[in-house]
């Protein structure tokens, strides 16, 4: 089976249905969520939708790669615009809240991932969307631990994925603490770089 060639219109449809995504599953949940209103919040139709995807779980999944390739940008501009040798807890400030989501996308990704617990098939496939993208997360943080002229104690895929389960904490959201937490404990497994004699 071929796939559909993505054309500017098609991939503006796409996004336009996964931006409606990203608000209505965060506020009502994906299962109260219809496909009809999924379409009416993009300004489209039924059949917009089905000639994009073909569940919400479709939808699911590319939500969750808009979201991570956001990260990613919004990690890199962070880098980016920040000097070249950088204390290691200013540079963690600047990525967090560059990389931070909105109250409404943070509960998107909860849901998603509660979802994902019952379905298995969806679970694949976000597990997937994620491995497509940890390479370039991967190259993010050693460019920031570059920058900030320092390495981590463990292994960079665990960091992240500590860093992940901090984040998406429903309960360490709540009040904030998350992006506190997520600091401290990458600032704890921070090694300065010595400099060579």
């Amino acid at each position: 089976m071929s796939t559909p060639r993505v054309t500017a219109r098609r991939h503006e449809t796409r996004r336009r249905i996964v931006e409606a995504a990203l608000d209505l599953f965060g506020r009502n949940g994906i299962d109260a969520t219809s496909v009809e209103q999924l379409c009416e919040a993009a300004g489209y139709t039924r059949g917009a939708f089905y000639s994009n995807f073909e569940t919400k779980d479709d939808v699911c999944e590319a939500v969750a790669r808009y979201m991570a390739d956001e990260c990613i940008d919004a990690c890199k501009d962070a880098l980016d615009s920040a000097s070249s040798s950088v204390d290691i807890g200013e540079l963690l400030t600047t990525l967090f809240g560059a990389a931070a989501f909105g109250p409404d996308r943070h509960r998107t990704m909860i849901e998603m991932q509660l979802r994902a617990n019952r379905e298995p098939e969806l679970a694949m496939r976000l597990q997937r969307a994620r491995e497509d993208q940890w390479p370039l997360l991967t190259e993010v943080v050693e460019r920031g631990a570059a920058q900030a002229e320092c390495h981590f104690s463990i292994d960079v895929h665990d960091l992240l994925r500590l860093c992940e389960a901090l984040y998406f904490s429903p309960l360490l959201s709540n009040d904030g603490s998350n992006l506190r937490l997520m600091t401290a404990v990458v600032e704890s497994l921070a090694v300065k770089e010595h400099a060579t004699s």
